[in-house]
């Protein structure tokens, strides 16, 4: 491949936009269709060129390719709310439930290519959407936009927006062989929206509240990087570990009466762990461990108990109170022939959203804890190959009591999900 066209395909990818809906808390279960078919196994075990995501030590083993693909994702949210009350009063008109599932569906596209300069060093480049979180509700919900709030945002049904992506170029060393480090520097954009909050839109609610609800989309950066080791100790052992510390981003302006600190929303700091173990050549079993410090964030970590001593978007603001998590991920490969590979994966995680979390995570319910998933791909001679994967999200309810604001009463989230991606591979 020219080094023409090496350029002409980054830059390709550099134009990709992406949104998704995701399964471990709001961060996407795996990166490649590959790696999705294994339950988002890969740190220690690299199929394809997005690889790099889970560790960027990894393109040290995959030489010279490039990966086009596109995940259809088709996830189903809903809330009941009961026993509502406000300023101590019971109100049993609050009490409904809601469909979330206004937007029914997502196209997710992502891109990878790598090239190996030379037996030590390798670079590669990575699009790719981390996470992300959608709702929009098909009726007002009382406890959102059922207030005296002015204007249009008390019109409009509840929902949010989050998208990200990530472009994230890649280098790694070999200093001896089958030992691989390496680093990506990433660069992070989101989109943020709102609609439907009129109730929170008030001075004695928000530190700004012109900035709450209603105001379109709005972009928030930041830089960050990611390191990872990938050693291949035998021929059927491998062990990876990668880190990516917290990523500073932006504020959302046209949302700083919304998000704790005037509208902050960083990632993350995220690390993990993986193995792989080949007890034939032709099956790899493969496991890996990640830890997601969402409790460190204060826009998505702080309590709604916080309405009672600060307002939203203000530096103690309340949150949508997430913890930290543990994600454990498990996947078999069988290459059956020269011809076909498949494979099966389950992923599971800790619970993000406590019970007493639940009013404000009805626009935010990413509470499944499991998904299985299965995948194959077809070997076209030995340069291109095609790639397909299929994930359900298992349903997950999540039900609790709610006191903040002078609203009372009990949330009862549920989310299940399935997801369908197809790509093709190219060995160039």
């Amino acid at each position: 491949m020219k080094a023409g066209k090496i350029v002409s395909a980054m830059m390709l990818g550099g134009l990709i936009s992406t949104g998704a809906y995701a399964t471990n808390g709001y961060f996407a279960s795996g990166y490649g269709i590959q790696s999705q078919g294994m339950g988002g196994v890969s740190i220690a075990f690299p199929q394809d060129s997005l690889a790099a995501a889970s560790n960027p030590a990894s393109i040290g083993f995959l030489g010279d390719r490039l990966d086009v693909g596109v995940t259809y994702f088709q996830p189903n949210r809903s809330a009941t709310l009961s026993n509502s009350g406000y300023g101590g009063q019971s109100m049993p008109s609050m009490n409904g439930s809601y469909d979330g599932n206004g937007t029914k569906s997502f196209w997710i596209p992502e891109f990878g290519i790598t090239k190996a300069i030379n037996k030590e060093f390798s670079v590669g480049l990575n699009v790719f959407g981390n996470g992300g979180m959608n709702t929009n509700y098909t009726a007002r919900i009382p406890q959102f936009n059922g207030g005296t709030a002015q204007g249009t945002a008390n019109n409009n049904t509840p929902g949010v927006n989050l998208e990200q992506m990530f472009i994230s170029p890649t280098v790694s060393w070999k200093p001896i062989e089958n030992q691989s480090l390496g680093v990506s520097l990433i660069y992070v954009n989101q989109t943020f929206s709102a609609t439907g909050l009129g109730n929170f839109a008030s001075p004695q609610a928000s530190s700004s509240y012109k900035n709450v609800t209603d105001n379109g989309n709005s972009n928030s950066s930041g830089f960050g990087y990611q390191l990872g080791w990938l050693g291949k100790f035998t021929d059927y052992l491998s062990v990876g570990v990668r880190y990516q510390p917290k990523i500073t981003m932006s504020s959302f302006g046209s949302y700083s009466g919304l998000f704790a600190g005037g509208g902050s929303f960083d990632i993350p700091e995220t690390y993990g762990a993986g193995l792989a173990f080949n007890p034939t050549k032709d099956i790899t079993l493969a496991a890996d461990y990640q830890n997601i410090k969402y409790g460190n964030i204060p826009s998505i970590a702080n309590p709604i108990s916080n309405f009672n001593t600060a307002q939203l978007g203000s530096t103690n603001g309340p949150g949508f109170g997430w913890q930290n998590i543990n994600v454990y991920k498990l996947g078999a490969n069988w290459r059956i022939n020269p011809s076909w590979a498949v494979r099966v994966g389950y992923n599971f995680n800790d619970q993000p959203i406590p019970s007493s979390q639940t009013l404000f995570n009805v626009l935010a319910p990413g509470v499944i804890t499991q998904q299985a998933s299965i995948g194959a791909t077809y070997y076209i001679g030995k340069e291109y190959e095609i790639s397909g994967f299929y994930a359900r999200g298992f349903s997950q309810t999540v039900t609790g009591n709610y006191s903040a604001a002078g609203l009372t009463g009990t949330s009862s989230l549920n989310m299940h999900q399935d997801s369908l991606g197809l790509a093709f591979g190219w060995k160039y």
